[in-house]
């Protein structure tokens, strides 16, 4: 399959690997991307994870391999889960905490993720609430809301820039893409998944296209 790089927003049902080998060098701006944290033999959805979205496992962990492709084809990245990778040493983070978590949820009450140097040495913290909406249910077990990659965009991307997501999911990545105008490729192997983020993205798009 050949993957376009200057459609304004588009998503393949696929793995990024066989995608990213066939790309040439700093090809995306920006990579944000949400990885599996652990190996498919412990990646198991929390019981409060489990309320939304499928229970089934989403993958296992990238190795070396994925993070020399990753950083390869883009010229600078945001990761979460940094704190479970082996990544090169980085001098500013981004914090996401998740306003509505407490000390007895089974989900983490906060998550860090890498930002390369070119984008900066200083760690911020935006805070936002993990849950989708009746408008915007969840459909992932460990979907990010759309609130959270907005900040990310407004904060660390240009007009005109083209934007990577190597482990779609949900979805939330391409809309706030979407809404900031810059171009977004993302990769989703999962079928169920990937239809999903499909049929969200197409209602969300079709709702900004009234106004």
């Amino acid at each position: 399959m050949e993957v376009c790089l200057v459609q304004e927003s588009v998503a393949y049902n696929m793995d990024c690997m066989e995608a990213m080998r066939k790309m040439p060098d700093k090809a995306f701006d920006l990579a944000v991307v949400d990885p599996p944290y652990r190996d498919e033999v412990e990646n198991q959805p929390t019981k409060d994870m489990r309320r939304n979205g499928s229970m089934k496992s989403f993958g296992n962990k990238p190795g070396k391999d994925f993070f020399d492709e990753l950083f390869r084809v883009s010229k600078e990245q945001i990761i979460f889960g940094a704190n479970n990778f082996q990544l090169p040493p980085y001098k500013g983070f981004i914090v996401w905490k998740k306003k509505t978590i407490s000390d007895v949820f089974t989900m983490s009450m906060a998550e860090i993720a890498y930002i390369s140097e070119g984008l900066g040495t200083i760690s911020k913290v935006f805070e936002c609430a993990p849950q989708g909406t009746m408008n915007d249910p969840r459909i992932h077990p460990t979907q990010k809301p759309v609130a959270l990659y907005r900040w990310i965009f407004q904060h660390y991307a240009k007009p005109g820039d083209k934007i990577l997501d190597t482990h779609l999911g949900s979805g939330s990545s391409r809309i706030a893409a979407y809404e900031a105008g810059l171009y977004f490729v993302g990769f989703e192997i999962d079928k169920e998944y990937f239809d999903k983020q499909e049929e969200r993205f197409a209602a969300y798009s079709s709702q900004l296209s009234l106004f």
